[in-house]
């Protein structure tokens, strides 16, 4: 259950996604290294309020195999308001590697608010900045549980800020208008 999200200066800029299931764990990794997605943004706990939001798709200590895919994990750091992991995808079949970065953002309790606003803004511009850093052309996946609510946010603030900075335009009503035509439901 995944959809490409047009950015603001360009076309299949995002994957906005459900958060993966255990049954669809392997098909996720193969969307990322399909669509060279070498950023994963994580706005969920795997459990809220007692209950599962998202299966833990990434090995923790050691590698693991999804399909053609090993996965393995090399670093963790644990920030203020997220979690920066690293991992080493390689596909088996020919040997290929990459690293995918996955940011999840820990500040923002089910059926509420991130507990600021600034603090949600600079993690949206940590993302991006690490995109730049690292010269990927592929799309951001974006991901909580359903995929709309907390992603819809993470993807619309994402088009209105670098609007802002191009045009000094804020305009988050067609923003989202927009991001609907492209995923129902968003936001």
């Amino acid at each position: 259950n995944a959809s490409f999200i047009d950015g603001y200066r360009q076309q299949k800029a995002y994957i906005a996604t459900q958060g993966p299931l255990a049954e669809t764990t392997e098909d996720f990794w193969r969307m990322l290294w399909e669509h060279n997605s070498t950023i994963v943004v994580m706005l969920t706990k795997l459990r809220e309020m007692g209950r599962e939001k998202c299966h833990q798709y990434w090995p923790a200590e050691r590698s693991a195999r999804y399909q053609s895919f090993v996965v393995d994990p090399m670093a963790e750091y644990n920030m203020p308001q997220y979690i920066l992991r690293e991992f080493k995808v390689t596909d088996a079949r020919d040997g290929q590697s990459r690293t995918i970065r996955q940011f999840q953002f820990t500040d923002w309790p089910e059926q509420g608010v991130p507990k600021t606003g600034e603090g949600f803004i600079d993690f949206i511009g940590q993302v991006h900045k690490t995109k730049e850093q690292f010269g990927q052309d592929g799309p951001i996946t974006v991901h909580c549980s359903a995929g709309v609510g907390r992603t819809g946010v993470f993807i619309t603030l994402s088009i209105v800020l670098e609007r802002m900075r191009y045009e000094g335009v804020v305009d988050m009503f067609q923003t989202v208008k927009t991001l609907r035509t492209q995923r129902p439901a968003m936001v």
